[in-house]
């Protein structure tokens, strides 16, 4: 169930295989044995993470990203288990791969869901590659950037790649998506926002309360500033079982696109909900004049805080007027800004903006072998980010 900002309910789906957590000691395995799909080395090998490799990956995420060297938390190991092992898609290929030494200690992992994609009319496996992490190991690393290598028709994907990774990803073929480096900024109460940022380090909490009758006075002063278009249209709730319902047409016009099948937009919606560092997970829809349903766009509400938008899907050439309704609801509810990734889809929208800043985020890749879905990345003719992204990840914003 959602926070009290929304009445959307959400299913929290458990792990596909229904495993338990093993303990923070797995059996070692002096001598990893080699088996189908598993690259060995002298110093040891590459192969799939197991429920019996969960405490060891956890512990390494919090000493790699996090700077702590201590045994993970359960809630760390069962949300890294239903990440990595609970994908309605899972299978041991596509899933995250771990490299351990031959004393059976695991020194990188590089964490990765398997779903489903429509590309250029055909079915294809897909997977979204997530935190990769090394403690100094750099042969496990570079056997891990190796099995990348796409070797089949299927699509590895990323929208977090550091420059590092951009250029290891770039190496072994794989293709910028354009635009979706950029983060797009759009401030409603300036000054609210500053203490937003601020705050966690310098300012005392208080003056959020104190910004907020400032912001109404620059309000009512820059009355030539407000959001303007979409004044028909009609922003309502919409429930999880419509979002999955009617996602998968906002995205249809893509040729290459995740599949979205119930089970796999459900279970990802359920993961995505647990993320409530950055706010409520809420959707609404978007409907026409007529009561017709022309788009709808996903969020981290956070009233008097920034929204974190995480997806912004809409029929083809309803764009502008989705994105000015979201901006007019975001700004009703009381928050000071908004976040979101940047897409050639959007831009006309976004330019028409004032108070709207791009900047750089991460890079989105993409990597397969088939031509035509290379063809299409390079246009731009493809979706991921949000559901189909890592921001709703609570690997990016908590256990810290």
């Amino acid at each position: 169930m959602l926070g009290a900002t929304s009445d959307t309910a959400v299913q929290l789906i458990p792990p596909r295989d229904g495993l338990s957590i093993a303990p923070d000691h797995p059996r070692q395995q002096p001598e990893p044995i080699a088996r189908a799909g598993t690259q060995t080395s002298r110093k040891g090998a590459a192969r799939p993470m197991t429920t019996a490799d969960v405490p060891a990956v956890a512990r390494l995420f919090l000493k790699v990203f996090r700077g702590i060297d201590k045994p993970a938390s359960a809630d760390l190991k069962r949300y890294l288990h239903a990440l990595t092992l609970g994908s309605p898609s899972y299978n041991a290929v596509a899933g995250t791969q771990i490299y351990q030494q031959q004393d059976g200690h695991i020194s990188s992992a590089l964490l990765s869901i398997p779903m489903h994609f429509i590309a250029c009319g055909n079915v294809i496996p897909g997977r979204l590659l997530g935190v990769f992490m090394t403690n100094g190991d750099s042969a496990g690393a570079a056997q891990l950037n190796l099995g990348l290598r796409p070797k089949r028709a299927s699509l590895s994907f990323c929208d977090s790649a550091s420059p590092t990774s951009a250029k290891s990803l770039l190496a072994i073929g794989g293709k910028t998506i354009p635009l979706q480096n950029l983060e797009w900024v759009r401030t409603f109460r300036p000054l609210g926002a500053l203490v937003e940022r601020l705050r966690p380090r310098f300012l005392h909490p208080r003056l959020a309360t104190l910004a907020r009758p400032v912001d109404a006075l620059l309000g009512r002063l820059r009355g030539d500033e407000e959001i303007e278009g979409a004044a028909e249209l009609k922003v309502r709730e919409m429930s999880v079982p419509d979002f999955v319902a009617h996602a998968p047409r906002f995205i249809a016009h893509y040729a290459v696109r995740p599949l979205w099948s119930e089970d796999e937009l459900g279970w990802l919606v359920g993961l995505a909900a647990q993320n409530t560092k950055l706010g409520a997970f809420t959707i609404r829809a978007v409907e026409d004049r007529s009561g017709a349903m022309i788009g709808c766009f996903v969020y981290y509400a956070a009233a008097g805080r920034t929204a974190h938008v995480l997806n912004i899907l809409s029929l083809p050439d309803q764009e502008v007027g989705v994105l000015c309704a979201m901006f007019r609801h975001l700004e009703s509810t009381g928050h000071v800004e908004a976040r979101g990734r940047a897409q050639p889809a959007l831009m006309a929208g976004l330019g028409l903006q004032r108070r709207l800043v791009f900047r750089h985020r991460a890079f989105a890749m993409a990597l397969t072998r088939v031509p035509e879905v290379n063809e299409a990345i390079v246009r731009g003719d493809i979706y991921v980010g949000g559901l189909a992204g890592e921001d709703w990840s609570r690997l990016m914003h908590d256990f810290g």
